[in-house]
């Protein structure tokens, strides 16, 4: 089972606040998934294949009549060799091979079932993504239809001061040509969206109509914590499962012995007798040495993976985390420092255009300033699209197996 890893009181907010539509989105992804459901039966399995390991291979039954005559089948008193027999023999392990094939299949037990943990992880974290990335988009639609109102209003003010002589008409067709272009972004906006709503859609096997989510801002501080990672354990597993198959191959040299029983029937003229055997494979070309060394060399291979897995992961962390910083300072210095100067300047423009206070100002500084305006909040979403990329993310990295 997952349990959540809040790294710190931010993330919790996060969390949260956003709980009920979310969390009941991927809970409802999570039953409806044919993925995970696959993976649910491939855990079954494996759990049978637990009791199965320690169980002996069935015994075998023989039936047989020896020394048949060709010239009458039917006489069976010719010579002591005839008899009909009945025959049982069983495979008797030595050493503790079925003790180690059991630990095997638990190491496939736990491998299935961090696997499945795993791709749980990444499902949530991936409809983290796309959630903020709608919610984002639409924001940006939103800024667009904002932007494309604030446009034809700055036209009506053209055209008013081109009556005055104040504005050309090249600054007019300008501001009409920016309008455009704000409705053809919008619309490659609303094909994004669509196209991002029906991924959303497949990975969640539901049509999203709605969904809150909140796109606050705030500081984060992502753990460096990985050890309990479901990929991590399933590395650790696989590992040792290597070393246990090292250790089965090598028991294997002490070979399992066959024992076989045999009662023959034969004539009234002579005694029935008892047949006993034992049959045991010898070990004389080293193969099982072979696949011991074999087996080594994948636990070495599984150690070095694993290693690996832990620095891409802290990496990724460290990357997520300079991500975060760096837009969280970014927002800041657009939305507290830059914009409001360039709305400020942007209503004294119109003010003073309007009022007819000068001759000589430049009508299309209003052109220019909506322009910085817009850049500004626009990369203030871009800035929020890495930070809540990061965030989401980062969410298939935090988390710890229970």
């Amino acid at each position: 089972m997952l349990k959540k890893t809040l790294l710190f009181s931010s993330l919790l907010f996060f969390n949260i606040l956003n709980a009920q539509n979310i969390n009941s989105l991927i809970d409802y992804s999570f039953k409806q998934n044919y993925n995970l459901k696959a993976l649910e039966q491939s855990i079954k399995s494996a759990k049978e294949q637990i009791e199965l390991s320690s169980k002996w291979n069935n015994p075998n039954l023989s039936f047989g009549v020896n020394d048949i005559q060709f010239d009458d089948v039917s006489r069976r008193d010719l010579e002591p060799m005839q008899s009909a027999f009945i025959g049982i023999s069983q495979v008797v392990p030595i050493n503790d091979k079925l003790k180690t094939k059991e630990k095997i299949a638990k190491n496939d037990y736990e491998i299935s079932k961090y696997l499945l943990e795993d791709k749980k992880l990444e499902y949530k974290s991936k409809i983290y993504e796309y959630v903020y990335y709608i919610k984002l988009v639409e924001k940006r639609l939103a800024l667009y239809e904002e932007f494309k109102i604030n446009t034809k209003n700055l036209e009506k003010l053209l055209t008013q001061l081109y009556t005055y002589n104040k504005a050309s008409q090249v600054q007019i067709l300008n501001t009409q040509i920016l309008y455009e272009n704000l409705k053809l972004k919008s619309q490659k906006l609303k094909t994004i969206l669509n196209t991002i709503n029906l991924k959303l859609e497949q990975i969640t096997y539901k049509k999203i109509e709605d969904i809150d989510i909140n796109l606050s801002v705030k500081e984060v501080k992502l753990s460096m914590a990985i050890d309990t990672h479901p990929m991590i354990l399933l590395l650790e597993q696989a590992s040792k499962k290597q070393d246990n198959i090292s250790v089965l191959e090598k028991e294997k040299k002490n070979s399992d012995v066959k024992v076989s029983l045999s009662y023959f029937q034969r004539d009234s003229k002579y005694e029935d007798y008892v047949n006993v055997s034992l049959s045991i494979p010898l070990s004389i070309y080293g193969s099982e040495d072979l696949k011991a060394k074999k087996a080594k060399i994948k636990t070495l291979e599984l150690n070095h993976k694993l290693q690996d897995t832990k620095m891409t992961f802290i990496n990724k962390i460290k990357t997520y985390q300079s991500n975060i910083n760096d837009s969280i300072k970014t927002i800041n210095i657009i939305e507290n420092n830059i914009l409001p100067k360039f709305s400020h300047l942007q209503k004294v423009l119109e003010a003073y255009n309007s009022n007819g206070f000068s001759n000589n100002i430049d009508s299309s500084s209003l052109i220019k300033n909506l322009n910085e305006i817009i850049k500004y909040k626009l990369q203030a979403i871009d800035e929020k699209e890495k930070y809540f990329t990061a965030i989401a993310k980062s969410m298939y990295l935090r988390e710890e197996v229970q």
